[in-house]
């Protein structure tokens, strides 16, 4: 009896982690570029650290220009605003969304099997925040690497309190294995 208990408890746990929402990282890249040889990056708009540190135009970017700049130091990349390799930058958005959980379905033993909703569904509306980063060849100008992360935010509070780990996980995808 205690065993069955502990096997319920183990798979109601289970199935709540399960449900935890995690945000979604994904990453493209141009598999032509030679990663190994890109050292040094700076922002697109050039604005000097010591500004993006004290002046920054909102909490919400400097967190995310403070968070960038510690995981490309981590990954042995210099900031350099003389001719650095790679140009980095970053886009925003919010988009309000809908999950919608159907109602119960119910089953009949009748002469064929009904699949017709039985109860209410529910809505549950959330915004959605993403975060795009973008690493450009300077010599070239393309684009070699980008990498997207997306999860559900409640107000600007939690984005800002969530910068660090979704910078983390996109940037940790950097540079790609082929």
């Amino acid at each position: 009896m205690k065993l069955l208990r502990l096997l319920l408890l183990i798979l109601l746990l289970t199935g709540l982690l399960a449900c935890a929402q995690k945000p979604v990282v994904e990453r493209s890249y141009d598999w032509k570029a030679d990663f190994s040889s890109y050292r040094s990056w700076f922002w697109v708009d050039g604005k000097p650290a010591l500004v993006d540190a004290l002046v920054g135009d909102d909490r919400t970017d400097q967190l995310i220009r403070r968070a960038v700049a510690e995981e490309l130091d981590l990954k042995g990349m210099q900031a350099r605003a003389d001719e650095p390799d790679l140009l980095v930058k970053y886009t925003t958005r919010f988009q309000d969304a809908v999950a919608a959980t159907p109602g119960a379905l119910g089953y009949s033993y009748q002469w064929r099997w009904t699949g017709e909703a039985q109860g209410r569904g529910q809505q549950q509306s959330y915004s959605k925040g993403t975060l795009i980063i973008d690493l450009i060849d300077r010599k070239t100008g393309i684009l070699v690497w980008q990498g997207r992360g997306s999860g559900a935010i409640t107000d600007e509070r939690d984005a800002q309190g969530k910068i660090r780990t979704a910078v983390r996980d996109i940037l940790a995808q950097y540079p790609p294995t082929r």
